[in-house]
């Protein structure tokens, strides 16, 4: 991190917040049902899903897989390999955003869950993140919220940028602000339905954090 402990640290999510996984997701999800009769509107609709809180198994049961266990199984052994990883983009607005945080000083750290952190940071490589952030702290995606929590705890960060209810329980459980993106894996009438405000994307969060 920066020298200066008089320095802000700010929280950052990964997915959905700084880089879209939309990509990924459904074209990892495309090949593997690629031959189970679905629909042609099978994986927007798939997506969709996903966007209102549906995990894998429930959105391919919603949708009538013929085999939602398997294939959310095998789902979950590829997602973060390559080549599926270089389907991810950085969101708009982000790199400026990034360099708006360092002009003002701001220790950036991204918390996020993974469970193979050799090929995050391959990725973050590839993708120009890693000289932008102070830090990298990488939980398991097994009970991330708690996970979250306590590295949350252990920063006395001003707030917790995210866009799950996962990184919003991880912030609450941590005692600390959470500002929610719906431009990721969550909508916004996703968050309106929770009482939320959310947020098109990380410069309009910004714009709307508190300032100590």
């Amino acid at each position: 991190m920066k020298s200066n402990d008089a320095m802000t640290t700010l929280a950052l999510d990964l997915d959905g917040t700084l880089i879209s996984c939309e990509e990924r997701h459904c074209a990892l999800m495309k090949q593997l049902c690629r031959e189970d009769g679905m629909d042609e509107d099978f994986i927007s609709r798939y997506w969709a899903a996903k966007r209102e809180g549906a995990s894998n198994m429930v959105a391919l049961h919603a949708l009538g897989h013929p085999a939602p266990d398997a294939r959310a199984a095998a789902w979950n052994r590829s997602i973060e390999h390559w080549p599926w990883l270089g389907y991810d983009r950085l969101l708009p607005g982000v790199m400026d955003a990034l360099a708006a945080l360092a002009r003002d000083e701001t220790n950036i750290v991204v918390l996020t869950a993974r469970s193979q952190p050799f090929f995050l940071r391959q990725q973050l490589d590839r993708l120009g993140l890693m000289p932008h952030l102070d830090a990298l702290l990488v939980v398991p995606p097994n009970d991330a919220a708690t996970a979250k929590a306590r590295a949350l705890r252990e920063l006395k960060a001003l707030a917790f940028i995210g866009d799950t209810e996962s990184d919003a329980d991880a912030a609450e459980r941590a005692g600390m602000p959470f500002l929610a993106l719906n431009g990721g894996m969550r909508s916004s009438a996703f968050w309106r339905a929770r009482g939320r405000v959310s947020y098109p994307d990380l410069g309009a969060a910004l714009a709307a954090l508190p300032r100590p």
